[in-house]
């Protein structure tokens, strides 16, 4: 049974939490054949950088996580027990195709390489790595044969690895032709030969498009007028802020509300529920209550905000809680779920108001 070759690794040492944390983080993604083959190579190249180069894991894993998988195999008593179930539990096919795929140490290839056949060598006989793996026992892994090796020797002599075999130098420009490297390349490429001709028909639909996207922007400039009357845009230029029919005026960033009533809601407007103050003509608004608050003018001049939605609105950096009321003075910042206001008071027309209030009370005593 191969699975009883590997070495237990459940070393009883005290891990630090942080790394404890890590490990089970990524424990989903590490599977059984990926802790085999980890195991197994790092028991037979003992080199983790030569480990994330030679092995094909189930997904790809960085040099830092592999090295956290193997801190975690080696010195977590419940990882490592975790672990090493789960690969005494895998079918004999499925240990035998992934320890047969466990790279090549350097002790391995440098007793290919001194085993005395040529690179020049017109056939070679496959006896001959039998006998190299018999002589050698101990260091080639276990699940090598003689046909594994002699294909590990084929790329080894394909790319000049042999003892034999060196890189040949370039020849000098005397004696032979120039050979064109690759910034000689790049200097000789044409950039426009590489350019594919112009498609005439994209071209033409592109500019189709184009023009219909600004008569659509033409159209909705001109319906701006249209929606002045309810929702009046900043535009920077000096406009009057109030008129004889305005109470108050909730100035956002990008757009102003009239109060022109003596009691007006504020929310976000809905299929079938409409305020009179839609926030989400100003900004995201999704956090607003569809009834976040009223604002009421009293008999006494005196404006006061009432919260009836489910999250606080912050009056001047004081939150009103649900149930709440706050009075709103001139120039009061009111903040609904981070869409920012200021309140401004038409202080002509609640003066005119008071004092007509007070005629009609004078005259009702009388």
């Amino acid at each position: 049974n191969s699975c009883q070759a590997l070495p237990d690794l459940r070393v009883k040492k005290k891990k630090k939490k942080g790394r404890r944390e890590g490990a089970m983080k990524d424990l989903g993604r590490w599977k059984a054949t990926d802790d085999l083959a980890l195991i197994t190579a790092v028991g037979q190249t003992k080199d983790l950088g030569s480990v994330i180069k030679g092995v094909k894991f189930s997904c790809h894993f960085s040099l830092a996580e592999v090295q956290e998988r193997w801190y975690a195999l080696m010195y977590d008593p419940v990882i490592s027990k975790l672990a090493m179930e789960a690969v005494r539990n895998l079918p004999q096919e499925v240990v035998h195709r992934v320890t047969k795929a466990t790279p090549f140490s350097k002790e391995e290839e440098d007793a290919i390489a001194s085993c005395g056949i040529k690179s020049t060598a017109a056939t070679v006989d496959l006896a001959h790595f039998e006998s190299l793996r018999s002589s050698q026992a101990t260091v080639f892994h276990p699940t090598r044969t003689a046909r594994a090796l002699l294909t590990h020797w084929q790329y080894m002599k394909q790319y000049s690895l042999l003892p034999d075999q060196a890189v040949q130098p370039l020849p000098k420009q005397e004696n032979a032709q120039h050979i064109l490297n690759f910034h000689d390349g790049e200097e000789q490429v044409v950039d426009s030969e590489l350019m594919d001709p112009p498609d005439l028909k994209l071209n033409s639909e592109l500019a189709i498009v184009d023009r219909m996207a600004k008569k659509e922007i033409r159209r909705l400039e001109a319906e701006v007028g249209k929606w002045s009357i309810v929702v009046e845009q900043v535009t920077g230029q000096p406009s009057p802020d109030f008129d004889n029919q305005t109470l108050a005026v909730l100035r956002g960033r990008l757009v102003r509300y009239l109060m022109r009533s003596r009691e007006i809601t504020v929310g976000r407007a809905a299929q079938e529920h409409t305020v009179d103050v839609d926030l989400t003509l100003e900004g995201p608004a999704s956090k607003v209550s569809r009834k976040q608050a009223v604002i009421k003018l009293t008999n006494s001049g005196e404006f006061y905000l009432a919260n009836e939605g489910s999250r606080p609105v912050m009056v001047n950096g004081k939150a009103i809680i649900t149930g709440e009321m706050a009075r709103l003075a001139n120039n009061t910042v009111v903040e609904f779920c981070n869409l920012r206001f200021v309140f401004l008071i038409n202080l002509e027309l609640i003066e005119a108001i008071r004092t007509e209030a007070a005629k009609n009370q004078f005259v009702a005593k009388q």
